[in-house]
């Protein structure tokens, strides 16, 4: 299978923005704790306010891309706007000694330097809807006719983004550290930098790179356009409800994979909120032998690193079991994929049980089984998504796809907030006493693990309203 260029292109762009979109989410939680002095619960809580709105908007800058702009003016809107919201957040974290008589509290008392910081955050979620959805949306436009190739382009598309979450957290421990409030400006300068690079990769390359087989350039015209174009089908008609049986079906079986988006970020994004709380409080970072710790933003690049490694053994060991005729089907895949998170989160239980502090290794196996889950979840569900969507409805879908992401972003954000730090309890939903880690982390193990069942068991059904997509 020859991948065009393009792919390549996109991946970097996302890679780029991915690397920025980390250097900023990947420290939000420490930042709104030790600048802006807010609680750890009420930090948590905010971090999936803040990043579920990069999400939630994501449904109205797909139906903008697919009407009005297109991919590729999508993509440098959303570039645009993220570089402003990371220099205005450079800003707002070099008035940090505005904040340091600043007492412990739970709620936005909108001093100047919070405000400064809402305006950035807005800046920030509109912007990276706008890249998102241009470059994810971006990979299908180089398939058309050639559907049976896209679940190895995303996995390609995927690995490569892969390196922005991997890179960005070691520069976070090497640079910002932990109770250096002074530091976390050059953080968030960085990520200004990286996304300006990806911004200027993509200017210059666009035009030799994103196009097709027969020179035609990808991306330019709104897909809605591209349709009248090519068969004159008015768009603005046709959205009012001309979808087929088999059209129907297939989007009743992307609504069922937004279920299962909505329960990996559940689980996935308490990397970046919970997972370091824990790692804060609970493990021992410290390498055996020696005097030497690791800063908790460090592990963070486990996953990715995990996810590196992982995706070119899936590359290469799934065309033989299809060889052989025994690769599992997509929807399989999903199924798999949900309950590996369950496997994940286990490897986190056993050890909170035990006396003292966890050994890290406990750590690695939870971040290698859950890389194992993103990568059956992840790009096989954007793959899917894509092969299902009509396509008039392309980008629409991966908007309502990251709207799904949103509500899993807020919904981590109010778990996250429930995880318990040694000697104080919390409550989730303000009813159910959290009074150890073992308790809150049961709560993952049995989302993922019912929702896995009910999935095996409706596979059948589930696959026949595909209609013949693999």
């Amino acid at each position: 299978m020859k991948i065009p260029m393009g792919t390549y292109l996109i991946s970097v762009t996302e890679m780029f923005e991915k690397l920025s979109y980390y250097l900023f989410t990947g420290t939000l939680v420490l930042y709104m704790y030790e600048v802006l002095h807010f609680s750890v619960q009420f930090s948590a809580l905010l971090y999936g306010i803040i990043v579920g709105s990069c999400y939630f908007s994501q449904i109205i800058t797909g139906y903008l891309t697919d009407v009005y702009l297109g991919n590729r003016k999508s993509v440098i809107i959303g570039g645009i706007l993220m570089l402003i919201s990371q220099l205005v957040f450079t800003y707002d974290a070099s008035l940090y000694y505005l904040t340091e008589a600043v007492p412990t509290h739970s709620t936005l008392l909108f001093s100047y330097p919070e405000l400064i910081f809402i305006i950035g955050a807005i800046i920030f979620a509109i912007g990276t809807s706008f890249m998102k959805i241009g470059v994810t949306s971006f990979i299908g436009l180089f398939y058309e006719n050639k559907e049976e190739h896209l679940d190895s382009a995303y996995t390609i598309f995927y690995m490569i983004s892969n390196f922005g979450p991997f890179v960005a957290p070691l520069i976070l421990g090497i640079v910002v550290g932990i109770g250096y409030p002074h530091l976390y400006q050059y953080g968030f300068f960085i990520g200004a930098l990286t996304i300006f690079v990806g911004l200027i990769v993509f200017l210059m390359l666009k035009n030799k790179y994103l196009i097709t087989e027969s020179g035609e350039n990808v991306g330019v015209t709104p897909i809605s356009k591209m349709i009248v174009e090519k068969t004159g089908e008015n768009i603005a008609r046709s959205r009012g409800g001309n979808l087929t049986k088999i059209e129907k079906d297939r989007i009743k079986v992307i609504f069922l994979i937004l279920i299962i988006f909505t329960i990996f970020y559940t689980g996935f994004e308490q990397i970046l909120t919970s997972i370091l709380i824990i790692t804060i409080h609970y493990i021992n970072n410290t390498i055996p032998f020696t005097n030497i710790t690791i800063a908790p933003q460090t592990f963070i690049s486990l996953n990715a690193i995990c996810v590196l490694i992982l995706s070119p053994i899936l590359l290469k060991v799934m065309p033989k079991f299809a060889d052989r005729n025994k690769e599992p089907s997509s929807i399989s895949k999903l199924g798999i994929g949900t309950l590996l998170i369950t496997v994940a989160y286990t490897f986190l239980l056993i050890p909170s049980y035990l006396p003292g502090k966890i050994n890290m290794v406990w750590l690695v196996l939870f971040h290698i089984f859950l890389a194992m889950a993103e990568l059956f979840i992840v790009p096989i569900g954007l793959s899917l998504i894509s092969k299902l969507s009509p396509v008039r409805y392309r980008s629409l879908m991966m908007g309502i796809l990251f709207t799904a992401t949103a509500i899993a972003e807020v919904f981590s954000g109010v778990l996250a907030s429930c995880v318990p730090t040694p000697g104080h309890c919390t409550k989730l939903f303000g009813l159910i006493q959290i009074n150890s880690l073992p308790s809150f982390i049961w709560i993952f193990i049995i989302l993922s693990g019912a929702f896995g069942l009910i999935w095996f068991l409706s596979k059948r059904k589930i696959q026949n309203l595909t209609h013949g997509i693999e």
